[in-house]
């Protein structure tokens, strides 16, 4: 390392990795209160169903504004169908077995 003092360059490097551990944990405190699709105008940016969409304002960009008021965990507020969770996981299922099964009968034999 040319042109400067390596204990000084380790102190920096320390200062900037506090730095970011802190904005990290701003960010993590704030995930718990604040719902990730609401926007700085409050508006909701969720591309699906959430109980805490509300009309927007008159003249506002988007149709929805966020209802959310940070009092409790917004995770609960998704709309979730587990039994659809469930049927596609095994159309996936029997997908990855369909084509498993096609490839295994297109594969050339070894005749060895």
């Amino acid at each position: 390392m040319s042109g400067g003092d390596p204990e000084s360059f380790r102190d920096r490097i320390r200062q900037i990795g506090e730095m970011f551990a802190s904005i990290a944990d701003q960010a993590q405190e704030m995930s718990r209160d604040r719902c990730p699709y609401r926007d700085r105008l409050d508006l909701c940016t969720a591309r699906f169903r959430c109980r805490n969409q509300r009309p927007a304002p008159a003249g506002a960009e988007r149709a929805l504004a966020c209802g959310h008021d940070g009092r409790f965990d917004y995770r609960t507020a998704w709309e979730m169908r587990p039994e659809t969770y469930e049927m596609t996981r095994a159309k996936l299922r029997r997908i990855r077995e369909e084509a498993a099964a096609r490839r295994a009968a297109a594969a050339p034999e070894d005749g060895g």
